[in-house]
C-alpha cells in the first residue's frame, strides 16, 4: 500500500534530496497532488459510476448535476434506465451529433446518444420525453493527500508509478533547472504511455454495431 510518505520518499530519491535540504515535505506534497491530478486527466485511471436522471424536455446537462459533479473531469459512457433494461447511449462527436440528432427542434423521445460540449457539459438526444434514470461512467479528480500516513486509495497500482516523476518535474521546473525538468517529464510521459498501451480506457461509439 502506497502512502504519501512513500510518494515523498520516491520523489526525494529522484531529486537526490534524501535529507530534505532543498525541498520540504509541504512542497513535495503539493507537487505530488498536482501530479496525481495530472495523471488522472491524462489517463482516466480514476473512474466512478455516478447515478443521475434526465429532466423532461431538457437537452443539455452540466457536470454539476452529477453527485460528484465538482470533481468530475470527463464522461466515458452513459447508461439509460428504461423499465427493466439498461441501455448504453451512443457517443457521437458534436458535429455529427448536431447534424443528425438536433434537426427537429420539437422532437422528444427516449434518448439514444450523447455528445460532449465544452469542458463541463454534455447533450443528450432525442430530448427526453420523460424523466429517465442514468448511470454515468465518469473520470473523477482524486482527493488530495494531506497526512504522511494517508494511504493512496484513488489511484491503483500500477498507475501510481508515473506520479513521482511528474512531481520531480515540477520541483526541477520551479528550480529553473529546465533540462533536468524535461528529463523527468519525458520519463513521466513514457511511463504513462506504456500504461495506456496495456490498458484500454475509451468510449464505445456504438455498442450495437449497427446504425440507428
Amino acid at each position: 500500500m502506497t502512502t504519501l510518505q512513500d510518494y515523498i520518499t520516491q520523489v526525494r530519491r529522484l531529486l537526490h534530496d534524501a535529507n530534505a535540504n532543498f525541498w520540504s515535505d509541504t512542497d513535495l506534497t503539493a507537487y505530488i497532488n498536482t501530479a496525481r491530478n495530472q495523471l488522472v486527466r491524462d489517463t482516466g485511471c480514476k473512474r466512478e459510476l455516478q447515478t443521475s436522471a434526465t429532466v423532461t424536455q431538457q437537452e443539455v446537462y452540466d457536470y454539476s448535476s452529477l453527485p460528484n459533479g465538482n470533481n468530475t473531469l470527463d464522461i466515458i459512457n452513459i447508461n439509460l434506465y428504461w423499465g427493466n433494461t439498461r441501455i448504453p447511449l451512443r457517443y457521437l462527436p458534436w458535429t455529427q451529433f448536431n447534424a443528425e440528432l438536433r434537426f427537429w427542434q420539437n422532437y422528444v423521445g427516449r434518448p439514444i446518444a450523447y455528445s460532449m460540449y465544452g469542458p463541463n457539459g454534455f447533450y443528450i438526444s432525442p430530448v427526453p420525453d420523460q424523466n429517465y434514470a442514468m448511470e454515468v461512467d465518469t473520470v473523477v479528480r482524486p482527493i488530495d493527500m494531506v497526512s504522511l500516513d494517508q494511504i493512496e486509495t484513488d489511484i491503483p497500482e500500477p498507475w501510481q508509478n508515473p506520479v513521482p516523476f511528474y512531481a520531480a518535474y515540477i520541483a526541477k521546473y520551479k528550480e529553473q533547472s529546465y533540462g533536468e525538468a524535461e528529463l523527468f517529464k519525458n520519463q513521466y510521459t513514457a511511463q504513462t504511455q506504456n500504461l495506456l498501451s496495456n490498458t484500454f480506457t475509451r468510449r464505445m461509439p456504438d455498442p450495437y454495431s449497427r446504425p440507428y
